[in-house]
Parts: structure tokens; sequence; C-alpha cells
């Protein structure tokens, strides 16, 4: 419907380097979403979502061709637009990316990480490009994960017109109170949507996930929230009329002078 999306986020169990198991268990969240909810405009996906823990050296441009297939097929089966977080190999190098695919085959996003964490600047290349998509009239940005501690990005989406940040993430402990804090300042401080996805619980590495995928509204107040279980989703109604209402009352996009900051 014009104006309004559902969306929805999934926290799926996975295992570090085992595509085939969290291939099925993708699958089997997504269809209980498509069997139980009506009308699942978008429904979200963690960062690498299949290929967490894969060694680099086995990941390949066949492994990355196998992956969009499979997100194809999901949202085909779904009949919902999929934001799904992945890995690709192209010429020689690997993007941490989320992609928007269509039920009908299309590709309508695809977002390269900006800003890279830790050990990922050894590895990953950098995207450079915002990337905006547009369902039921709404405008929607995509981020990854450390995107989110860095309110220049989201600010540049703000002023660019979206209603929606959607957030793909492997946020972990023990930065779990940031992780609530970036979803409900960038949401509150520009005025829009966030629409978060995390994975939850142990890696292989020992790092624990903190879950929490949220939906948070443009007053920065928590709609939903996952909090640490696995294999759920929450389903969210969200409204531009609402967007459009705190641009009324905190009018922060129109006060801002880009002109005096680089002089500061």
């Amino acid at each position: 419907m014009e104006g309004q999306l559902k969306v929805s986020a999934v926290q799926v169990s996975v295992q570090d380097g085992n595509i085939d198991v969290n291939m099925a268990n993708v699958e089997r969240m997504a269809m209980k979403i498509a069997e139980n909810e009506k009308g699942v405009d978008l429904i979200l996906f963690h960062e690498a979502c299949l290929e967490s823990g894969t060694p680099h050296e086995k990941f390949d441009e066949a492994v990355t061709e196998r992956v969009v297939e499979f997100w194809k097929k999901i949202a085909a089966k779904t009949g919902s637009n999929i934001l799904a977080g992945r890995l690709e190999r192209r010429d020689g190098k690997i993007y941490n990316k989320a992609t928007v695919f269509s039920p009908d085959g299309r590709i309508l996003a695809d977002y390269a990480k900006i800003h890279l964490y830790n050990s990922e600047r050894d590895t990953i290349e950098p995207g450079d490009k915002l990337s905006i998509f547009e369902l039921n009239g709404m405008k929607i940005g995509i981020m990854i994960c450390a995107d989110f501690g860095f309110p220049e990005l989201s600010r540049k989406y703000a002023t660019a017109g979206v209603d929606v940040l959607a957030v793909s993430s492997s946020w972990a402990y023990p930065d779990d109170d940031l992780w609530e804090i970036c979803n409900r300042a960038r949401s509150s401080e520009n005025g829009i949507y966030v629409v978060s996805c995390d994975r939850t619980g142990p890696t292989s590495k020992g790092l624990v996930k903190v879950g929490r995928s949220m939906v948070c509204d443009p007053d920065g107040f928590i709609l939903a929230n996952l909090v640490e279980k696995t294999d759920t989703y929450y389903v969210q109604t969200i409204y531009k009329s609402e967007v459009d209402k705190r641009h009324q009352t905190m009018k922060w996009l129109e006060w801002i002078r880009p002109e005096l900051y680089p002089n500061l």
C-alpha cells in the first residue's frame, strides 16, 4: 500500500563456514514468514548471513553466484523483497554487501559497505556510494554494521530524502549499548525510521553477537526488538506520514549548515 511498508527482520541460526546449513535455516525461516504473515514488503537478513566464517581463499566467484541465485529463489518463493547481507568476490576483490532482491528476479539495490571494521580493512574492498531504493512510495537507504557508527552517512541519506534506513549487521558484545544507541540516535536525529537486522549468538571466533534486531520510529522510540532470541522475526508496519510529521516538528534537516563544516 502506498505510503506504508510492512517490514520484517529475521534472527536466524547460522553456522560459521557452513553455507549449506545456513541456506536451509534461512529458507525455513523465510517460508515461516511467508506462510504466517500477509503482505510483508521487505524481509531483512543479517550481514554476510550465509558466508560468515568461510575462508576467503575458498570464496570464489562460483560461490558468489550460488549465493545470489539462492537469494533470488527466496524472494520468489516468499513473494517479498529480500534485503540480504552477503559477500561478493569480483575481479579478485571481496566486497561486503547488502542487496535487495525482488520476487520477480530483479536487483533493486546493491550496496557495498563503506566503513570497514578492524580486520575487514585487510581483506575487504570498501564501497564508496549510497544505495537508495523505493517501495510503496517510501525511500529506503542501506547501511551495514560499522556504517551505523558514522552519523555523517545517515545524515547524507536523510538529506537525500530517505524515509527509512535499513541496516544489515553482525554487531558484537561488549558494544551492545552502542548498538541500541545507534538505532535510536540515527532515527531520532534524522526524523526517519531505522529497521535493523543483527546476528545473534556465539561465533567460531569467540565473539557473541548482540541480536536486538529492531525498528525505531522517527522519534527514536523502539517499536520492535527481538532481543537475543534465535530463529525468530518481527513484522512491523511503518508509515511515511510519521516521517513527514516528524520533519514538521523537528527541523534539524532544514537547519544544517554544511557550507560551514569544512572550515570549523
